[in-house]
């Protein structure tokens, strides 16, 4: 019934756009992406004979479409519907996999109003549901948007903005007037400013940032108590180029606040990186790599805290995909390594075993590759390390070695394929078998 819904009111929509062709423009844009992914042996125990085979292939797929009404004045509005997962449900039975997640289903995944340059200054307003992208770790994943509104602005020296997100919502509508509801938890809601500020027209930009997340709870026990969480983000990069096909940039970012409860802890979280890449202006020859690095907390030889009034692991204020460029139109690092993580999608978010997400771990790469208008081959290699573990473990998490091909077919659609043979370290026991995953893949925009 929904999907129903939502179909009638995009017909509306379509007919009120003709009504008033004179006075509104019109305009659709979408995206289709299908990945066909593969992975086996990420428990890295092939050579056991007692152990269970782990591997699957599985579909991926989004689709949405989206129109965009400029209404003059520079007030715009887009509305986004479209679905996303895995889909692979009997038609008849209704056995096999849907999923399970929100995505499944048809929804509005953007709403948005905008109100570019108020008063003619650079000013511009945004409200809604909305996608987020800044930089490489401050990523909504890219799939189902988050409410919330922004002012921003560009100019010749610095581009600003000034965002509000309400990334969780709790009671809302459903609970008004509802006798059966009882006390509503906090919403978690995330304020932040991201400033890029230009140099030489443009080819030094340096982006500086701070967020502030916060939500308090109450944890249901013999005694209930409040928890209150307050998170804060400050950092800042370093980009330079691309200039004579050279392409520097480096970050460090800080995390600081605190969580109170019983007692207070403090976080200390931090993250930096550092990258340098080349793609030569005469040559289809492109050369580069990076050095990632994600604190973990100091633990015992139990895994406890050895400073239990401080969280020294970083964590990402969205808590959603490290994107590194997208390298293989995707987020993450090698892909064996994205697939290993939870839902395949790279998440920088606090939770356990952590070696299944961005998290408490360093990151060496270096690659080589081949690329002219139509085709990209690349050839990776990932050095993977754990940065805190207990007394006794090593922190060694081996090694990737990964392959990229991309062949853009009519200047719209990329078909790609991408590859990892990852062998593991010493910090996942003696002698463990490598794993492999990758996928085949399909994107399109319009």
């Amino acid at each position: 019934m929904r999907n129903k819904l939502l179909c009638v009111v995009l017909a509306l929509f379509f007919v009120g756009s003709v009504s008033f062709a004179g006075k509104v423009e019109i305009t659709n844009n979408g995206t289709f992406y299908l990945y066909s992914f593969f992975w086996d042996n990420a428990r890295f125990d092939g050579n056991d004979t007692l152990a269970i085979e782990d591997g699957d292939q599985f579909y991926y797929m989004h689709a949405d479409v989206g129109v965009k009404a400029d209404f003059g004045g520079g007030i715009t509005s887009q509305v986004t519907v479209g679905g996303w997962g895995t889909f692979g449900q009997h038609p008849i039975t209704g056995a096999g996999e849907a999923c399970g997640t929100p995505g499944h289903d048809v929804g509005v995944r953007e709403a948005y109003i905008d109100f570019a340059n108020l008063f003619d200054a650079p000013i511009s307003f945004r409200a809604g549901k909305m996608h987020v992208l800044y930089g490489n770790q401050f990523f909504d994943g890219g799939e189902d948007g988050i409410m919330g509104f922004k002012f921003y602005g560009n100019t010749d020296v610095i581009d600003y903005n000034l965002d509000w997100y309400r990334l969780e919502e709790n009671g809302g509508c459903f609970a008004v007037g509802n006798p059966l509801v009882g006390v509503v938890d906090d919403d978690m809601d995330l304020l932040g400013g991201y400033f890029t500020i230009k140099f030489m027209e443009g080819a030094i930009r340096v982006p500086l940032y701070a967020w502030y997340r916060t939500q308090s709870y109450t944890v249901e026990d013999t005694i209930p108590y409040t928890v209150k969480d307050e998170p804060m983000w400050l950092g800042g990069r370093l980009e330079v180029g691309p200039l004579a096909g050279v392409y520097v940039a480096g970050e460090f970012t800080q995390m600081m606040g605190s969580q109170k409860n019983a007692t207070e802890i403090d976080y200390k979280g931090m993250h930096y990186s550092g990258k340098l890449d080349y793609k030569s202006p005469t040559m289809p020859l492109m050369i580069g790599g990076g050095y990632y690095y994600f604190s973990g907390d100091d633990v015992d030889t139990l895994g406890m805290p050895l400073e239990p009034t401080e969280n020294a692991t970083y964590e990402s204020p969205f808590w959603g995909p490290y994107t590194n460029d997208f390298y293989k139109y995707w987020p993450g690092f090698g892909p064996a390594h994205s697939l290993r993580t939870t839902y395949g999608f790279s998440l920088m978010l606090p939770g356990y075993p952590e070696e299944y997400f961005i998290t408490n771990m360093s990151v060496i790469n270096g690659y080589i590759g081949y690329h002219n208008p139509l085709v990209t081959l690349r050839f990776d290699y990932f050095k993977y390390a754990k940065d805190q573990v207990m007394t006794g473990v090593e922190t060694d998490m081996g090694q990737e070695f990964a392959l990229l091909a991309t062949y853009m077919y009519q200047k719209r659609v990329v078909l790609g394929f991408t590859g990892g043979y990852w062998m593991p370290g010493d910090f996942f026991g003696t002698d463990p078998d490598a794993m492999l995953g990758g996928s085949l893949f399909t994107y399109v925009t319009f």
